[in-house]
């Protein structure tokens, strides 16, 4: 059985390769030209994905640690006179184990949630995927580092600004809903769509 990272990085290449096929049937449609498959395009685009799922799927897992959307309420004990929680990898805090006496029904947390989208998409996590992209995909080109960096200065806030137009609201779906197992691949379908824009900016970058 393979573990839950393996399967959510094939999902996501798969995704990819779905929406840079689109992504091209769309370019011949524009420029009135019979469809042509670029294959070169199509594997960076699927390597892009192969590369770049694992790490958000640990960026996901962390941000769910460190501000859970339904936070659990830990039980204390006192040993003489020393207060005492349990470890983070206790087992009655791991899902599934029975109610510990003493804890509560997990809430849902607005705060947790709205930074978690804050740092995710609005921040770090927008910053850091759209250079990653440029990055990665100029040295899959073949590019200099000047030609990339370059790539980097023009395109990162455009991608940033396009990128405000879809994944705010998919995000606070994401944190709210989805569990944090499911996450990486139910962005991914809403990144259908966006797989197909940054196809389009991989071919002209």
């Amino acid at each position: 059985m393979s573990s839950p990272i393996v399967s959510s990085t094939l999902q996501a290449a798969a995704l990819s390769t779905a929406s840079n096929l689109f992504a091209q049937f769309y370019q011949a449609h524009q420029e009135k030209r019979p469809p042509t498959l670029d294959i070169l395009q199509l594997l960076r685009f699927v390597t892009l994905a192969l590369l770049t799922a694992p790490p958000n799927y640990q960026w996901q897992q962390y941000l769910e640690r460190t501000f859970p959307a339904y936070p659990i309420v830990r039980p204390k004990e006192r040993i003489d006179d020393i207060e005492m929680k349990p470890h983070d990898d206790a087992p009655e805090l791991k899902e599934g184990f029975p109610p510990v006496p003493g804890t509560t029904e997990p809430k849902f947390s607005l705060k947790n949630t709205l930074t978690k989208w804050f740092v995710d998409c609005m921040t770090v996590g927008a910053i850091a995927n759209t250079i990653a992209f440029l990055v990665l995909m100029g040295i899959l080109k073949g590019q200099g580092g000047s030609t990339i960096w370059k790539n980097i200065k023009t395109e990162t806030i455009p991608i940033i600004v396009a990128g405000y137009k879809i994944w705010p609201i998919a995000s606070i779906i994401s944190f709210t809903f989805i569990p944090v197992h499911r996450r990486i691949v139910f962005l991914s379908f809403i990144g259908l769509l966006w797989g197909i824009y940054m196809s389009l900016v991989a071919a002209k970058v």
